[in-house]
């Protein structure tokens, strides 16, 4: 049967040599675990005897192997290793088997005492599976622990390992201003922000300093969106503020333009119809004539109360155009109510007026018909044509900022007498009125 030294001198003694050296490494992490988890008892006494076993084994090959080759070397221990080398190799291999497995169910208890039992390595491997920074450090700044995540953003940040943790404690109690925003220890490493947070606690009646790094993208994702908005929102307000001014801009204009309108309307049908009276006495009622007069004046002192009922504007400037010789004659469908009737009184109002002062006329035809989209209004008179071209001043220049305020057009034409076209779309039509 093969001896040990001969199995030694053999070309399978690197074989034999190795798994005994592997054994013995395995052998070795078994204790370290056990130690480190105070293990003891019959299954940790074996494991100390066989780890003894293997580091003798292995020394006394390595003897024989050295006194092999070099006959002249002396031996350390002769006695033992002549002894050793001279067993069967058969004892040797039946040792490894039986140490393969007690390490086979040596590495099985391990782990299976890690998963039922709360050890360090458990607690260690759990904090390194944190998604956030965990730090722990002496009150001298020293790191007692730390897990993955930390340790990697401290490495971004000094490219150093965590060995003091007096840099992250800066970065915890600076406090970054953006804005109306203050936030305390906000780190970015490009891709993630990080914001760090400290604080003292004590175990066993010493301090220590615990540092948690927490990945604050989406909040600040969220802010950065809020930052955003709150600054159109800004301009938002900023424009409705222009807007409101300029709103009350054009309110007090449009009262300027009807107040200009009636001034305009009132005085010019008084001083119509008193040409008229002067001209004609028969022809003119005198108590109508003076009705009208002190109406126009007390409108015109603000000396008269205020009437709460409705006057249809369309009617009185038909009695107006009445009072100082006009008739009109209205043709199709009168908007009942809307803007485009109060559009088409101030129409009628002017062109009566332009009619008697100017064209010399005693008839106002008024056409009314609708076109896609709209409304129109055609007003003609039986008066003589203008001479020279029309200048849009006063009443004409209120009644055309009136119809384009509406969104409508307003055409004046001179070829076949004096004639007034105003385009209205549908929205101030209102509800049709019978004929005129």
């Amino acid at each position: 049967m093969m001896s040990v030294m001969q199995a030694l001198c053999s070309p399978g003694k690197e074989v034999l040599l190795i798994s005994l050296m592997l054994l013995l490494l395995l052998q070795a992490f078994i204790l370290l675990a056990l130690r480190r988890l105070k293990r003891k008892g019959l299954f940790a006494t074996l494991a100390l005897v066989q780890f003894v076993l293997l580091f003798v084994m292995f020394f006394l090959m390595l003897d024989g192997i050295f006194h092999y080759e070099d006959p002249a070397k002396p031996r350390t221990w002769p006695v033992f290793t002549t002894a050793f080398t001279g067993l069967p190799v058969v004892i040797v291999l039946a040792f490894e088997i039986l140490s393969a497995v007690y390490l086979a169910v040596g590495f099985y208890r391990l782990r299976r005492y890690r998963k039922e039992n709360l050890t360090r390595w458990a607690v260690k491997e759990t904090i390194d599976l944190l998604p956030a920074g965990v730090a722990f450090a002496r009150g001298d700044g020293k790191t007692v622990l730390a897990n993955l995540t930390m340790n990697g953003l401290y490495g971004q940040m000094s490219g150093r390992n965590l060995l003091d943790i007096g840099l992250l404690a800066e970065i915890a109690d600076r406090t970054e201003e953006e804005g109306e925003d203050k936030l305390r220890g906000v780190y970015r490493d490009g891709s993630s922000v990080w914001q760090f947070s400290r604080q003292t606690i004590e175990e066993n009646g010493e301090e220590y300093l615990q540092l948690t790094a927490t990945d604050i993208s989406e909040q600040a994702a969220i802010n950065e969106e809020l930052k955003g908005k709150n600054s159109k929102l800004k301009q938002i307000r900023t424009r409705l503020e222009i807007y409101n001014r300029k709103a009350e801009q054009i309110i007090i204009s449009k009262e300027l333009l009807n107040a200009r309108m009636q001034v305009h309307n009132e005085t010019g049908h008084v001083l119509l119809a008193s040409r008229r009276y002067m001209d004609r006495p028969a022809s003119v009622d005198e108590a109508a004539l003076l009705n009208t007069l002190k109406v126009t004046n007390t409108y015109l002192l603000r000396e008269y109360e205020e009437d709460d009922t409705q006057r249809d504007p369309l009617s009185e400037a038909i009695e107006m155009a009445k009072a100082i010789g006009v008739s009109v004659s209205i043709t199709g469908m009168i908007p009942a109510e809307g803007p485009a009737r109060n559009v088409l009184s101030v129409a009628v109002n002017e062109c009566a007026t332009n009619t008697r002062k100017h064209a010399d006329g005693d008839v106002l035809k008024v056409t009314v018909e609708e076109e896609e989209g709209g409304i129109c209004f055609q007003l003609g008179n039986n008066g003589k044509s203008p001479k020279k071209k029309v200048n849009e001043t006063g009443g004409l220049l209120t009644l055309r900022t009136l119809a384009e305020n509406a969104g409508g057009t307003m055409e004046i034409s001179t070829e076949e007498g004096f004639c007034i076209k105003i385009v209205l779309p549908d929205k101030n039509a209102g509800e049709n009125g019978s004929d005129g």
